[in-house]
């Protein structure tokens, strides 16, 4: 099934070199379980001509960056791409500060802790601890999910001052077109809930039988805002353990890496 192209608008903005662009576009059109891709395949998924991909997959594997296997015909790859990756989860500190919280949690409910950063219309894992669980967590560092549809996506938002949160819902309904008074109403509900209580609860909205509280993190006020949340199968983690138990603890790991606003919450 076509994809449709990941970035449509590069050849009409004058500020973007199209060559570069679409060479990138080639390298995101790799997805995690992938199999070797041939050009046809990267062609479709990126909405590139054929004969451009034919160029850029050849250039990319000059450069190193993709691995071409003759028998197949087709692409892959290589370890190089990995140093982009590690250059920027190396600059976000609040990695190693929340690790070992996040692997207290996971462990303690059998649950899957992740932080997330923002990126367009999706919420990326950066950082994700698991719990041991009978059903493995399918989610890792470089996954996604929906800003608008997710807990991570809600917290995130509402960690935004009013000017923040405002810009980035226009932006998100240019990029989604239309969003439903339902969706808009779901993020408003965790905004508050959020002020009130500190955290936000997902029951379902993303995946059925999936339960999540979604909390904001950052350092300082006006810092970059990242999404925090705790999730779990329905059938082991109740609503009332969410609101309960789990909220107020990822409240708390949350506020603990504040340098302008102290943790006074306690966590029994």
């Amino acid at each position: 099934m076509a994809r449709p192209r990941l970035n449509p608008t590069i050849d009409s903005d004058s500020a973007v070199i199209a060559p570069l662009a679409r060479g990138l576009e080639v390298l995101r059109a790799f997805q995690a379980g992938d199999p070797p891709l041939r050009n046809q395949e990267i062609a479709r998924r990126t909405g590139i001509p054929p004969s451009s991909v034919s160029r850029l997959t050849g250039s990319l594997v000059a450069l190193g960056y993709l691995g071409y296997d003759a028998s197949s015909q087709a692409y892959g790859l290589t370890p190089a791409v990995l140093g982009f990756g590690q250059a920027f989860l190396g600059g976000i500190s609040l990695r190693s500060q929340l690790r070992p919280g996040m692997r207290d949690l996971a462990d303690k409910y059998a649950a899957s802790v992740a932080l997330g950063a923002r990126h367009g219309r999706e919420m990326v894992y950066v950082e994700c601890s698991k719990g041991p669980a009978p059903v493995p967590f399918r989610f890792d560092v470089g996954s996604s999910l929906p800003i608008m549809r997710s807990a991570m996506g809600w917290g995130y938002l509402a960690g935004l001052d009013e000017p923040g949160f405002a810009r980035t819902m226009d932006e998100l309904r240019r990029a989604e077109q239309e969003l439903s008074p339902r969706l808009v109403g779901h993020i408003e509900r965790a905004r508050e809930d959020v002020r009130v209580r500190g955290f936000c609860v997902s029951i379902g909205a993303f995946e059925s039988g999936v339960h999540t509280v979604g909390v904001p993190v950052f350092t300082r006020p006006g810092d970059q805002v990242y999404g925090l949340i705790c999730g779990a199968p329905a059938y082991s983690l109740s609503e009332e353990q969410l609101v309960n138990e789990i909220g107020p603890r990822l409240v708390w790991l949350a506020r603990s890496v504040r340098q302008q606003e102290p943790s006074d919450a306690s966590v029994d």
